[in-house]
């Protein structure tokens, strides 16, 4: 099997900038990146991010660094903030678990990877396994985290669930977990696509349940006519979610619920907004340091 080689850009931030920073990479679809805090100054992160090396170019790669220089607004020559290292596959596979280990959700779930075996404490929770080759989310976001602590609360026997910018699949999984009998997920990246089905099946032994859609969200739900959901998930980032209000009005049921993520708190009031211009009531709002997640119900009344 062909292997593949990794950048790994380092770097050091101050602690408040982490969430900006993370705002960033997921805006720019980077998934693969950790914190670590450091003994000696707890003001610094260190910043690790791992790149394809055959998606970034010389060009990419400076370019990541204008936008990253611009976003912590640095004085320092690049070559003295920007460290980039090479490491093989193996290496990289190995330095993310150094990363990465179980991680509790809300009251419920348990967020397990792939290589590790289950705690006998945890056999209450449900399980959650995710393998992180493809890099396409972990859970550890605050806005996944916000996200699958809400699921965790609610219930979808027999429920039919729209997962949209499903990525590594973990929120279909979440869904089926707690009961719904139709989970149907849309990316517009096929790699995203592979990663929720993958994760899928390392869950559940099969894709029963699961439908997957490749491409946009407005163009996928008016070519395969999706609609009458009780439940939509939307994690994607905020200028994003703005756009797609209106026609995920339209995928909902009758007193059907939407649970958006992804939205920083200064972008809360103007999503609102949207949302009741849209004929959707606010349920819930829920944070998590910078981030929050809001709840939503389609009104019986404005069918």
């Amino acid at each position: 099997m062909e292997t593949k080689d990794w950048y790994k850009l380092t770097f050091l931030i101050e602690s408040d900038s982490e969430e900006i920073i993370i705002w960033k990479l997921n805006e720019l679809g980077i998934f693969s990146f950790s914190f670590e805090y450091l003994i000696k100054n707890e003001n610094k992160k260190e910043v690790n991010i791992w790149l394809p090396i055959d998606e970034w170019g010389d060009s990419s790669r400076n370019g990541f660094e204008k936008i990253i220089s611009k976003l912590l607004n640095i004085n320092v020559p690049k070559n003295q903030f920007f460290d980039w290292s090479i490491i093989k596959e193996e290496d990289w596979l190995t330095s993310w678990k150094k990363y990465w280990g179980p991680e509790l959700v809300g009251n419920n779930f348990l967020i397990l990877p792939c290589w590790i075996n289950l705690n006998e404490k945890f056999k209450d929770k449900q399980i959650i396994k995710i393998d992180p080759g493809a890099a396409f989310g972990t859970g550890s976001h605050p806005s996944t985290y916000l996200c699958l602590e809400k699921m965790g609360n609610i219930l979808l026997p027999d429920k039919k669930v729209l997962d949209i910018g499903s990525g590594s699949g973990i929120l279909s999984v979440a869904a089926t977990l707690r009961g719904a009998k139709e989970v149907c997920a849309v990316d517009n990246d096929y790699l995203a696509i592979n990663s929720t089905k993958s994760n899928f099946q390392l869950n559940f032994g099969n894709l029963n349940n699961l439908n997957t859609f490749l491409g946009s969200f407005n163009e996928v739900i008016f070519k395969y006519q999706l609609k009458e959901f009780d439940l939509v998930l939307c994690n994607i980032l905020a200028e994003v979610i703005k756009e797609m209000i209106p026609n995920i009005y339209k995928c909902l049921r009758s007193n059907g619920e939407v649970i958006f993520s992804g939205i920083l708190y200064s972008q809360k009031d103007e999503i609102i907004k949207i949302l009741i211009r849209n004929n959707l009531k606010l349920v819930d709002i829920s944070t998590r340091k910078d981030w929050v997640c809001i709840s939503a119900q389609k009104d019986s009344d404005s069918t």
